[in-house]
């Protein structure tokens, strides 16, 4: 199992080049983000990509979770299973810095800082009301696969891998079974309806034949 750590740790860090998230306003899309996007302030608003340098913002707690994921992957190629705590940790790191790191962007957050600032009026508020931040694809691949590396690094540090792949050999032959099975029973449901439809067609050209020429 810990040569197999190195796929969700590089779906992880693969995710962040996929859309994260996307800033919507009475369905009316107004900015979307990569994972690198919102790490590096390179944010697409309003149909205009947005830098760093345009005054948007880098997010630290982001890089800091892509350079665990790195940190991570590196441990894996140069390392062996004693790495497997250390391999463990940067997974864990790098999911709670994306869950600080994206916790901005919520909406409970983004009235926060809009109340912070100043801006309480009911237009302002209720402008804010209005606002959706929808999470998608690239970031709830990079938390699954997060987890998914976590959970294996902990079972070859605690050397229960070979039983975890014992049973999931054994669902993996369980669900192939069952998939035959029913393949058999669909192939023959197939073949009984199919005989039937013959039987049906030659009970109907039988009986067009026993009937008396029209005069």
């Amino acid at each position: 199992m810990w040569k197999w750590i190195r796929i969700p740790k590089g779906i992880a860090l693969l995710a962040f080049l996929l859309p994260w998230m996307t800033v919507s306003c009475s369905d009316q899309k107004i900015a979307e983000a990569s994972g690198f996007g919102l790490a590096f302030g390179r944010i697409s608003a309003m149909g205009q990509a947005a830098s760093a340098g345009d005054g948007a913002s880098m997010n630290v707690w982001l890089i800091l979770a892509l350079l665990a994921i790195a940190g991570g992957l590196f441990l894996l190629f140069t390392k062996g299973r004693e790495a497997a705590r250390l391999v463990l940790g940067t997974s864990v790191a790098a999911l709670v810095l994306i869950l600080v790191g994206t916790w901005r962007y919520s909406k409970d957050a983004i009235m926060a800082e809009a109340a912070k600032n100043g801006s309480d009026g009911s237009m302002d508020q209720a402008a804010l009301a209005m606002i959706q931040v929808n999470w998608h694809f690239g970031y709830w691949l990079a938390l699954l696969s997060l987890i998914a590396a976590a959970v294996m690094a902990w079972l070859v540090m605690s050397g229960k891998e070979a039983e975890a792949e014992a049973k999931m050999r054994s669902l993996a032959a369980d669900a192939t079974d069952a998939a035959k099975v029913a393949a058999a029973k669909a192939s023959e449901a197939a073949k009984d309806a199919a005989a039937k439809a013959n039987d049906a067609i030659d009970a109907a050209k039988d009986k067009k034949d026993d009937e008396p020429p029209k005069s």
